[in-house]
Parts: structure tokens; sequence; C-alpha cells
């Protein structure tokens, strides 16, 4: 029976995928189930294989499923059980804080030696989270109201609203009352820290939920 950890890899960088899979392929540990250059090709990759563990680009655009924030959440709801590492080349606290809102298991650095891949995967294997050293310090900052995971619906409502969708309409959109829409509002925003509608659209434009008119 084989009891290797199975690991898919989703990344649109050919050179970083390559040398991501020689990691994976050299662990005697991990079996690479497949990789992916999208989320179009990511969710039938996991749909058709069974995986443990999935390592995945924060921004990979392009697929029908999204990238960053909206990709994560869909992973989340869709494959609860499935233990998830995010490679970032942005290592800010409101993206840190973002990941870990959304469920993601382990956050590793592109500034960071790949080395921390192996790692990676075998703490999350066991549970446990995994930082890489450049996140670590930025983990060390946040408090502990990062901690709690947005649900979809949530994450959902925040992108609606940081779009210019008001409470009133997005409550029809989604078939909820208006002060559940408001309630999900309030709770994401106390779970990202964040106090005012200001600070909101400026976290909405750093994470690229809404795009900076020139």
């Amino acid at each position: 029976m084989d009891n290797r950890i199975r690991v898919a890899l989703a990344d649109d960088h050919p050179v970083i995928r390559l040398g991501i899979e020689a990691t994976l392929d050299d662990t005697p540990t991990v079996q690479r189930i497949g990789s992916a250059v999208d989320s179009t090709e990511l969710i039938a990759l996991l749909d058709s294989q069974a995986c443990d563990i999935l390592i995945t680009d924060y921004a990979m655009p392009g697929g029908h499923y999204g990238d960053g924030l909206e990709l994560m959440g869909f992973l989340r709801e869709r494959y609860p059980q499935l233990g998830i590492i995010v490679i970032t080349g942005m290592d800010h606290t409101v993206l840190i804080r973002s990941l870990q809102a959304c469920g993601v298991d382990a956050i590793l650095s592109k500034g960071d030696d790949m080395a921390h891949l192996r790692s990676a995967v075998q703490a999350v294997h066991s549970k446990r989270k995994y930082f890489s050293p450049r996140v670590a310090k930025v983990v060390k900052t946040l408090s502990s109201t990062g901690s709690s995971h947005l649900s979809p619906r949530e994450l959902e409502v925040i992108k609606l609203y940081v779009s210019g969708t008001p409470i009133n309409t997005i409550a029809e959109k989604l078939e909820r009352s208006k002060q559940t829409i408001s309630t999900q509002k309030v709770n994401a925003m106390r779970k990202l820290g964040i106090e005012t509608d200001a600070e909101l659209f400026k976290y909405a434009l750093e994470l690229g939920l809404i795009h900076k008119v020139d």
C-alpha cells in the first residue's frame, strides 16, 4: 500500500513549476499526482484524483475559478479536508492575515529558500501550520483576530461590497436579509482586523479584489 502524501501543484510560471516538481519528485514521502497552470486545470485535477495537499501560487490569473482569495475560498468550500500551501511573492500583513482568514494551512514567501517546501508539506500533513521565515515575521505582528476563518459567504459579501454593490442589492442577489448581509460584512471586517470602510477598500486594492482607476 502506497502511504505517500498525495500532492498537487498549481503554478503558471514554467520555471518555478519545474523547480517545485523536481523538489517534490525527489521527496520519497511525496507522490505528485499532477500539475496545473490555472484554476481550471487545478479543479479538474482535484476532481479526478484523491489529493492530500495542494501547493499553489497566490497569483495565477486566467482560470475559470479565479485566483488569489477568490480561489482560496472556493477551494476551502469544495475540498474542506484538503491541506493548502500558498506560495506568494507578496508578504505584507494584510495578505498574510487574509490567507489565514481563508483557512490556508501554510504560507511560503518566494523570497525564502524553497527548501522550506518539504517542511511545509510534512507540517500540513501532520495538521500543523507552517510559515517560511519572511512570513513568520509577519505572522508575529498579527493580532489573534486574524486567526479566525472567513466563510465563503463572508468573502463573497466583501467582494461584492468593495465592487460598489449596495448592501440592499447584495441581499437581493444572495437571497438573504439586509441584516444578515450587514452582519456578515461586520464579522468579516472584525476577523481581518479592519475597522472602517476606508480600510476595507484599501485592503481590497492591495489584494486585487478591486482595481485602482487612474
